[in-house]
């Protein structure tokens, strides 16, 4: 958070001469929740209210062809099923500096939700991630870019604040092909650091190559898709276990706008995710998302997301078995756009989580309401 705060300063000092764009906003959304602690039997329900509130900084630096992006959001999400216990505050906030060949930022997250979708109980937490990239001239054939990112996991409760508290390095090169102004080829280098502030028993190191492209990859597409080979290897040995993994993953964000009243986002993702399950130090998490919305009048839009996602684990549990999760979400959504500034919905989500490990089962299903002004 001190580096946030020290990089907004500087940033806000440079920019101070010139007026910006400031946005406000404010969120309200009330919703049920059929099984809030994400458990198969003895499942607690409850309605939630989860107000926030923000505000949004953006201004071109003279003279520099970048643009200053700044934005604090903060809010409570409020049970009536025992909100001593489930109630909890969040906050967010980024600085980012962009341009057409440079990237740098830092962004901060409170939160109690869940860490990732291995566990079932909310994790109060902060994570502080300070990024960079940047790359030679789109404009030339070829170019060189640099990767960085440094960012800390800090967990303030047990168990998981022994388990995952940690940091996380990386550092990499890029060379790219420009096909045109808008689309680039490349191959990429990362190197990983992994270190636990406590469970140093799960350091590792690691290395990530990968072919991708990026920019406009066809007409009304543009996104960045990858194929990566990622190895790690543990500083700590497992007896009877290999303390070296690899993996074969992906990465895609892509957008597609057939006309301009649709559009569909796939988006997923193939990497090694960080375990407190039993003796695993990670799993193989497999994500793939797909969303679609239409404009059903000027002022109605409608949205779906589908979406699936795998957790394998690769070493046997105290009963002689690797565990395997699938999840499936969907999630319609229904949105009114009143005023530019104000707009208002309902949605529905249905979500399922299928094991082959006793006690990991779970069936959920939430809908609700929101009103959101931008001004």
């Amino acid at each position: 958070m001190k580096k946030l705060l020290l990089l907004a300063v500087c940033l806000f000092a440079v920019n101070s001469a010139f007026a910006g764009d400031v946005k406000f906003l404010v969120s309200e959304d009330l919703s049920y929740d059929d099984n809030i602690y994400l458990t198969d039997g003895n499942e607690k329900d409850s309605f939630i209210s989860s107000t926030k509130a923000g505000v949004n900084y953006s201004n071109p630096i003279a003279g520099t062809g970048l643009d200053l992006s700044a934005t604090a959001l903060g809010g409570y999400d409020a049970y009536t099923e025992d909100n001593g216990k489930n109630g909890f505050w969040n906050a967010y906030a980024n600085v980012d500096v962009k341009g057409d060949t440079l990237n740098i930022g830092d962004s901060f997250v409170y939160t109690s939700d869940q860490a990732n979708s291995e566990l079932t109980e909310r994790a109060k937490r902060l994570n502080n991630n300070v990024y960079f990239s940047a790359r030679t001239s789109k404009e030339k054939t070829f170019g060189l870019g640099v990767v960085a990112n440094d960012s800390y996991d800090y967990y303030l409760d047990n168990p998981w604040k022994y388990d995952l508290t940690r940091n996380r390095v990386n550092a990499g090169v890029q060379a790219f092909y420009n096909i045109s102004a808008k689309t680039s080829a490349f191959v990429e280098y990362v190197y990983t650091n992994i270190a636990y502030r406590d469970n140093t028993d799960s350091d590792s190191d690691g290395s990530t190559f990968a072919l991708g492209i990026e920019g406009k990859l066809a007409p009304k597409v543009s996104g960045v898709a990858k194929i990566n080979y990622v190895m790690r290897d543990w500083s700590h040995d497992i007896e009877g276990y290999s303390s070296y993994e690899d993996l074969l993953g992906y990465y895609v964000a892509v957008e597609w706008n057939p006309t301009a009243r649709n559009t569909v986002r796939l988006s997923g993702e193939r990497k090694f995710e960080e375990s407190v399950y039993e003796n695993n130090r990670y799993f193989a998490d497999t994500l793939v998302s797909l969303y679609g919305s239409h404009k059903l009048t000027d002022k109605f839009t409608a949205g779906l997301t589908l979406a699936y996602e795998n957790m394998d684990y690769d070493r046997e549990n105290f009963n002689g078995k690797k565990r395997s999760d699938d999840l499936f979400t969907v999630r319609p959504e229904l949105g009114y756009q009143f005023k530019e500034w104000l707009s208002a919905g309902a949605w529905y989500q249905w979500r399922t989580r299928n094991s082959n490990t006793n006690g990991n089962d779970y069936d959920s299903n939430k809908g609700g309401v929101f009103v959101k002004a931008i001004f």
